[in-house]
């Protein structure tokens, strides 16, 4: 009898300690599962955006959005979407995405970064004002040299894609004195840039229409386009030649259509076209100086982000 009580007691323990291990090895299941739960569609995200699939690294980044809105890593997930937005140039949800960020962050320099990228989204869309007024902010909040500097380039850049010659000068130069690799010679050769972009050739519009309005397509040839002037001089010429020839037979009906119906027509067109010919020498050529300034920057400062 003692010895059944033995085997029984002593098989009641070993079931009760196998109870307990089997609850324990539950318990960090359920733990292991839940971290994971939460960390699986970051990693994901991380993984599909470094592949380019950058519709899946999306999905990821809300996902985990959808179940953990107020987690400490939100910030970060919102910024990697915008940025994922951006490789596909979908502009206008990325600047969304990275305001969220800058919502979200969490302290002042990952305030200060996630506004740095806003401002590059912004540029890059062409909304330059909307990212000049973000850079602005992050240069009234005593940010580090670092990304003082960084905003200074970023500002200049804005400006000089919108040909306001002056105050890219001066945000660029500022930038080039904080550089420790930049030199005087850097500076004047920015200087020179600069002054060979504001004085570069360009044509007058007034002069433009009025060379087409003495002679059509002269003003096309004035701005550089041959090929235009060339073909608004004959049309014009034969359809004056058409209206003159009618109104010499008295076939003034004839006169009368071919003038008002073809030829005012196209002698208008003429000079208003040697106008836009004019603007687009002119936008050319400071696009043309703007590049070469981007790419002695480009080419100077190793350091331009």
């Amino acid at each position: 009898m003692q010895t059944n009580s033995y085997f029984i007691n002593n098989r009641k323990r070993k079931n009760t300690m196998l109870i307990k291990q089997i609850t324990f090895s539950l318990l960090l299941m359920l733990i292991g599962f839940t971290v994971s739960a939460d960390e699986t569609p970051l990693s994901l995200g991380a993984h599909f955006f470094a592949l380019g699939n950058y519709d899946a690294a999306i999905t990821e980044y809300k996902r985990f959005l959808f179940f953990h809105p107020d987690d400490a890593r939100a910030g970060e997930a919102y910024r990697n979407i915008g940025l994922a937005y951006r490789e596909q140039q979908l502009w206008e949800e990325a600047a969304a995405a990275m305001r969220l960020a800058v919502q979200r962050a969490t302290n002042k320099t990952a305030k200060t970064e996630r506004q740095l990228e806003l401002a590059v989204t912004l540029i890059a869309s062409k909304n330059y004002d909307i990212g000049l007024l973000e850079l602005i902010k992050i240069t009234m909040r005593n940010p580090t040299e670092s990304h003082y500097r960084r905003a200074l380039f970023l500002q200049g850049i804005a400006y000089l894609y919108q040909l306001r010659w002056e105050k890219a000068r001066a945000a660029l130069k500022h930038y080039a004195r904080l550089q420790a690799t930049a030199t005087d010679s850097d500076a004047a050769e920015l200087d020179a840039r600069f002054d060979a972009a504001i004085n570069a050739p360009r044509k007058s519009m007034k002069l433009a229409k009025l060379l087409s309005v003495i002679l059509p397509g002269a003003g096309q040839v004035y701005t550089g386009n041959w090929a235009d002037g060339l073909n608004a001089f004959v049309l014009n010429g034969a359809l004056g030649f058409a209206t003159v020839d009618a109104a010499l037979d008295a076939h003034y009906v004839d006169a009368a259509l071919w003038a008002t119906a073809l030829f005012l027509r196209y002698y208008q067109g003429n000079y208003y076209r040697a106008e836009k010919a004019a603007a687009a020498f002119n936008a050319q050529a400071s696009r043309r100086a703007a590049e070469e300034i981007l790419s002695y920057l480009t080419h100077v400062f190793a350091e331009n982000r």
